[in-house]
This record gives C-alpha cells, sequence and structure tokens, in this order.
C-alpha cells in the first residue's frame, strides 16, 4: 500500500504498484460531487442568472414583468410595443427567453465550467509529477531507471500513484455523474462507453507498470480538453471572440500533441524502446502479454485521433467561410453529435 505509506509523508517515497493502492478512490467518490455542488451551488450559477422576459438594450433590462405585470394578459402590451417601436426604432429589441432552453444552457455551462477546473487541475498536477522526471525529456527513461530498475520491474512515486488516483477516481464519478447529474444527450452511450473504457485503461495501465506512459499521455490529452471547455462556455455566454480563439487553441494544441508528439515520441517508444530495454528470458510470459495489451489500446486512441480531427478539420473550414465566427456546438438532447462535442467525450 505504498500509497497509503508513504504519500503523504513523502512524495519523492517509491514502491511497487498494487490492487490495494485503490483503496484511496471511495475518497474521491466523495471529493468530486462535493467540490462540483459547491462550485455549482456558488460560483457557476451566478454566471447565467438573467431575466425570462426583459427588454434588452443598450440601456439595460427592462419588462411588464419587473413591475408584477403579466404580459399576456396586458390590453396595453400591443400598444406598448406600437410605442416602443416608434420611440426606438430597431435599437430596442423584446426578446422572449424560454425557460426551459436556458435551464438548459445553464445546466451545460455548469458542466463545461467544471470540466475546465478538472483538466486544468489534472494539467497542473500532471507537470508537477512529471516536469522534473528524466523521462518528461527523453522517453527511453520511460522502460529504465532510477537505479537499476528496468521495465516491468520498476517501482512508482507517490506523487506519481496519486496522479493516478486522481484521474482514475474523476472517471469513475464521471459514470455515475452521466447517469444521475449530466445533462441526456443524444451520445449518451458513446459517453459512458469512453468514460468505462477510459476508468479501465488507467487502472490496467496502473497495474501492469506504464503509468510513466500513461502520466505523459494524460497531461497531453487534458491541455486540448482545457480550451475546448472554455471554447463552450465562452460560446454559451454569447463571447464569440472568445469561442473562436479557444478553439484556434484547442485545433493547434490537437495537431501538435495528439497527431505529431503523440504517435512520433510516444508510440515509437511503446513500440520500440521498450524492447530494447525488456528481459525477454525474465519475462517470457507477462512481457509480450503487457506489451500487446497496452500498445493495442494505445493505438486504437491514435485511430480515435485521425477520426475526430477529420470531423474537427471539417468544422475549422466552417469557421473560415464563417469569417471567424464558430458556429453554434452545443449538442441538444435530440441532435446528433457534431465535431467538437465529439471530441469532447475524448
Amino acid at each position: 500500500m505504498g500509497i497509503v505509506e508513504g504519500s503523504f509523508l513523502d512524495w519523492e517515497h517509491e514502491s511497487y504498484p498494487s490492487y490495494e493502492d485503490f483503496i484511496v478512490l471511495p475518497l474521491f467518490a466523495v471529493f468530486f460531487p462535493t467540490v462540483r455542488f459547491l462550485l455549482d451551488r456558488f460560483v457557476f450559477e451566478h454566471q447565467h442568472r438573467s431575466h425570462p422576459w426583459a427588454v434588452i438594450s443598450r440601456w439595460g433590462f427592462v419588462s411588464f414583468a419587473d413591475f408584477g405585470v403579466d404580459e399576456s394578459k396586458c390590453q396595453l402590451y400591443d400598444l406598448y410595443k406600437v410605442a416602443r417601436r416608434l420611440i426606438f426604432g430597431k435599437g430596442l429589441e423584446v426578446i422572449k427567453i424560454e425557460t426551459d432552453d436556458r435551464r438548459k444552457k445553464i445546466r451545460k455551462f455548469k458542466e463545461s465550467a467544471w470540466k475546465c477546473i478538472y483538466f486544468l487541475s489534472a494539467e497542473v498536477f500532471a507537470l508537477l509529477v512529471t516536469y522534473n522526471e528524466p523521462w518528461f525529456a527523453d522517453t527511453k527513461y520511460f522502460w529504465v531507471g532510477p537505479g537499476d530498475q528496468v521495465w516491468p520491474d520498476q517501482k512508482y512515486k507517490s506523487k506519481l500513484k496519486a496522479l493516478y488516483m486522481y484521474a482514475s477516481g474523476f472517471y469513475a464519478y464521471s459514470i455515475f455523474a452521466l447517469i444521475f447529474w449530466e445533462t441526456r444527450r443524444s451520445d449518451f452511450g458513446v459517453s459512458m462507453s469512453h468514460h468505462v473504457a477510459t476508468a479501465i485503461l488507467i487502472a490496467l495501465s496502473y497495474i501492469i507498470r506504464f503509468a510513466r506512459v500513461g502520466s505523459v499521455v494524460l497531461a497531453l490529452h487534458d491541455v486540448s480538453d482545457i480550451f475546448l471547455e472554455i471554447g463552450k462556455m465562452s460560446k454559451y455566454s454569447g463571447a464569440e471572440a472568445i469561442a473562436s480563439s479557444s478553439f484556434i487553441l484547442f485545433v493547434l494544441s490537437w495537431i501538435i500533441l495528439r497527431l505529431i508528439y503523440y504517435p512520433f515520441w510516444i508510440l515509437w517508444s511503446t513500440s520500440y524502446e521498450v524492447l530494447q530495454t525488456l528481459d525477454k528470458e525474465k519475462h517470457k510470459v507477462d512481457g509480450p502479454i503487457y506489451y500487446y495489451i497496452f500498445n493495442s489500446l494505445l493505438f486504437c486512441l491514435m485511430v480515435l485521433h485521425i477520426y475526430w480531427w477529420v470531423l474537427i478539420y471539417r468544422m475549422l473550414v466552417k469557421q473560415i467561410q464563417a469569417r471567424g465566427q464558430l458556429s453554434e456546438d452545443v449538442r441538444s438532447e435530440r441532435e446528433q453529435p457534431n465535431a467538437l462535442k465529439q471530441y469532447a467525450r475524448n
């Protein structure tokens, strides 16, 4: 139980991974929903408060409802509309904001805000864990060191174990949140499959000693997710310029990290470099099993990267044709997911 014994006393403490390390996961089962509830209640909710009936103009928000008058029953309302048009012209427009639609947008905004906070925290955590490690800059150290340790006979530092428990806890929690908390969308089945597969992949990579590689994979994926969620929040809030800029950063990070760094550094190392260090005599059985299982999963992830990139590219073309304005990409509960939202579930 290395993470329990040493993590809170010495983050540099090393021990072999164990199934018992996952005993801390119930803590995250309480931690993540508690933090999200508090943020939803006291932070995110206030960002999207608006009046259900409002007269929107350069002077602010005014409405009959503000004075306790039911507009639908007010006989003077038709006269008011004519007078308003004559006096103010097109500078004053009355917009009826559907309550259900507004509530849905608020829920989606809060979901994106929560995910943005998680991905940002996970990215900072991953960088703190990996930045000073030799394998952050040189992939051969995924498999060798420190000292005479050689994969798969490698120990994990407590901080690396903590990072894995943090990520495992989030995706385990996400399975239940998708069922009981978040907006039910048309790609519910795909999202559920993704969350279950991700949780299994993280746990499996921990047990078969691929955590060094896994921590880097988590880090390079979270960067794109941060820009994605910022873009979605901006779109929900009507900040088109920020949404478009975030989408551009999202695309650039996708190309650099997922289409270039991931295959030419990560996959090359897991496919070739590891074979140069593996003791094939000592690990005749478990070595090949670990090698083929995890590489199969990593290459499947690469296929998804390419597939989603095709969809993202189509969306990028549409944005260029729209002169930089990002088209609405919020999935409804009935519509099929589009390019940007497809990626959101990766």
